[in-house]
C-alpha cells in the first residue's frame, strides 16, 4: 500500500520538475530579445525567423534579336512578364500592346507553341528577321517563354488602315483624305512588290497570303508599312482562307482546282480588293467588291462607288477603279504583275 501511494507524488515531483526547467529557459530567452529604449522604458524585441524565397524560371530561349535590342531595351525575360494592353486576335495568336521598363512601347504577338512547329517557326522568323526595308515593320525580337513564342514589333500608335477607314466617328474622328488613300496604297503595292522580289532559300518567291487592311500599318507621316508577311509560311492554307472571306482570289476557293497555293498572283487579285475599300470604304468580309462594283457601275455609274466622304469625284478615283478592277481579272494569267500595278499607281493624275 506504501508503495501504491508512493507512485503517483513521485509522478507528480517529476513533472513539476520538468515544467520549471521550461519555464526557466524561456525565461533566460526573453531577457535576451528584452531591450532598453533611449526614455529607459523596456521593450520586447522578436525577430522572425526569415523563410528562403522561392525563385521559379521558366524556360525561355532566344529565337531571334535585332542588333542588341535585348540588351539595349528589354530582355526576353522581363519583356514576357509586362503587362499587355490586347489589340486584337489574329490567324498566328494574340496581338498586345507592350510598354518596356525604358518607356519604349512595342508589339507583340503571342503565339501558343501547339499551333506552329517550333522548328520550322524558328527557321521562318530568322528568315523574316533577317528582311530589312522600310515598308516592312520591323521584327525586333522573337523567343520562346513557357511554351509560347513571342514576336516582338515596332509600334506605330495611329494603329492599321482597317481602324483609319472603318473607325467608329466620334470628336476626334477625321475621314481620310483622297491624297492619303492614294499614298497608302502606293506604300503597300511597292511592300507587295517589294516581297514578290525576295525568295526563300528553296528558290521560290516570297507571297503575302491574304493583303488586307489591318495588316497595312500607318506611320505619323502617313506613309503605310506592311506587317503580317510572313504569315502564309507559319499558318496553314485552310485556316488563311477561313478567315479572310471576301480578299482571297477565286482558284483559292475554287473546288476544282488542286493543289491550291498561295501565288504572286492571288496576291494581286487581294491587293485589288485592297483599292476597292480604300475607294468605296466598304467592308469585303459584308461586301462583295467586285460584284458592288460591277452593280454599281451597270444601274448608275462609276462615281457612285467612292466614299461620300471623300467629296466630288475625280478623275484619279476613276483609274484606281480601273486598276482594282484589272487586279480582279477571273484568270490569274489576266492579271498585270505588282511591278506593273506600281507604275501605274505612280502614273495617276492628281
Amino acid at each position: 500500500m506504501e508503495k501504491a501511494a508512493y507512485l503517483p507524488r513521485a509522478l507528480l515531483s517529476c513533472v513539476c520538475t520538468i515544467y520549471a526547467t521550461i519555464q526557466l529557459i524561456f525565461n533566460r530567452l526573453v531577457e535576451k530579445w528584452r531591450t532598453k529604449s533611449s526614455d529607459g522604458k523596456v521593450t520586447t524585441t522578436i525577430t522572425p525567423v526569415s523563410v528562403p524565397e522561392v525563385k521559379v524560371t521558366l524556360f525561355t530561349k532566344l529565337i531571334f534579336e535585332e542588333g542588341g535590342f535585348a540588351k539595349n531595351y528589354c530582355d526576353p525575360l522581363e519583356l514576357a512578364q509586362l503587362p499587355r494592353v490586347m489589340l486584337g486576335e489574329g490567324s498566328l495568336g494574340t496581338l498586345f500592346k507592350l510598354i518596356l521598363n525604358c518607356g519604349y512601347i512595342v508589339t507583340a504577338r503571342v503565339i501558343r507553341e501547339m499551333l506552329v512547329k517550333p522548328d520550322d517557326f524558328e527557321l521562318w522568323i530568322n528568315f523574316f528577321g533577317g528582311i530589312r526595308n522600310t515598308l516592312l515593320l520591323p521584327m525586333h525580337l522573337s523567343f520562346w517563354y513557357a511554351g509560347e513564342a513571342f514576336i516582338v514589333y515596332e509600334y506605330l500608335c495611329l494603329g492599321s488602315l482597317e481602324e483609319l477607314l472603318h473607325g467608329s466617328e466620334g470628336i476626334q474622328y477625321t475621314p481620310l483624305s483622297w491624297e492619303v488613300r492614294k499614298h497608302i496604297a502606293l506604300c503597300a503595292a511597292m511592300a507587295i512588290h517589294f516581297i514578290h522580289n525576295q525568295v526563300t532559300e528553296g528558290g521560290s518567291i516570297l507571297v503575302c497570303g491574304v493583303v488586307k487592311a489591318s495588316n497595312i500599318l500607318i506611320r505619323t507621316d502617313c506613309s503605310a508599312c506592311l506587317s503580317g508577311y510572313e504569315m502564309p509560311y507559319l499558318v496553314p492554307l485552310t485556316t488563311i482562307i477561313r478567315r479572310n472571306p471576301g480578299r482571297v482570289a477565286p482558284e483559292l476557293i475554287s473546288t476544282e482546282i488542286y493543289p491550291k497555293k498561295f501565288t504572286a498572283e492571288s496576291d494581286v487579285y487581294s491587293f485589288g480588293i485592297l483599292l476597292l475599300e480604300l475607294i468605296t470604304a466598304k467592308r469585303p468580309t459584308t461586301t462583295n467588291l467586285g460584284e458592288y462594283v460591277t452593280e454599281k457601275r451597270k444601274r448608275e455609274g462609276l462615281i457612285d462607288i467612292c466614299d461620300p466622304k471623300l467629296g466630288e469625284v475625280n478623275e484619279s478615283m476613276m483609274e484606281m477603279i480601273g486598276i482594282a478592277e484589272s487586279c480582279l481579272s477571273h484568270r490569274p494569267k489576266d492579271r498585270p504583275s505588282m511591278d506593273r500595278v506600281v507604275h501605274t499607281l505612280q502614273g495617276m493624275k492628281d
